[in-house]
């Protein structure tokens, strides 16, 4: 199993195997003060392997401080994704998908938010985040 793509957003949608994004791509956050909540959504596409179909899976998504401790929550969820008819042997297929994220971040510096499958980690999506100032914009730097 690969990561297709990983992609932070402002908003996102999964509909019919594509994904709708606006204001997507960031890696830069900006602050008013800390702490402070934030909502955003990851898009995702996972790749899953020919001979990993038809079988369950558990998914994990997680947002990390700079020291590596979660935020909030995250995501636990199980799918399992089959082969359609005619689908070529060996193809594999791509699961999309759009999670919404809120998490209240406490310090500047480097985080990420976490994709595990079965418990191996398939990749990040890494962004810097910052503290600005009151009449600094809130938002992405």
């Amino acid at each position: 199993m690969n990561i297709g793509f990983l992609l932070l957003s402002d908003h996102s949608e999964a509909v019919n195997g594509k994904l709708y994004l606006t204001g997507g791509g960031w890696n830069v956050l900006r602050l008013p003060e800390l702490p402070h909540d934030w909502a955003f959504h990851i898009g995702l596409g996972i790749d899953v392997a020919w001979h990993e179909t038809n079988s369950p899976h558990e998914l994990v998504v997680t947002i990390q401080d700079p020291d590596g401790i979660e935020l909030g929550d995250g995501l636990t969820a199980n799918f399992e994704t089959g082969r359609p008819p005619g689908m070529p042997q060996g193809q594999e297929q791509r699961l999309v998908m759009s999670i919404a994220a809120t998490a209240t971040f406490s310090a500047p510096g480097p985080h990420a938010a976490v994709v595990q499958v079965n418990g191996e980690e398939l990749g990040r999506a890494r962004f810097y985040l910052m503290e600005g100032g009151p009449d600094d914009e809130v938002g992405l730097a």
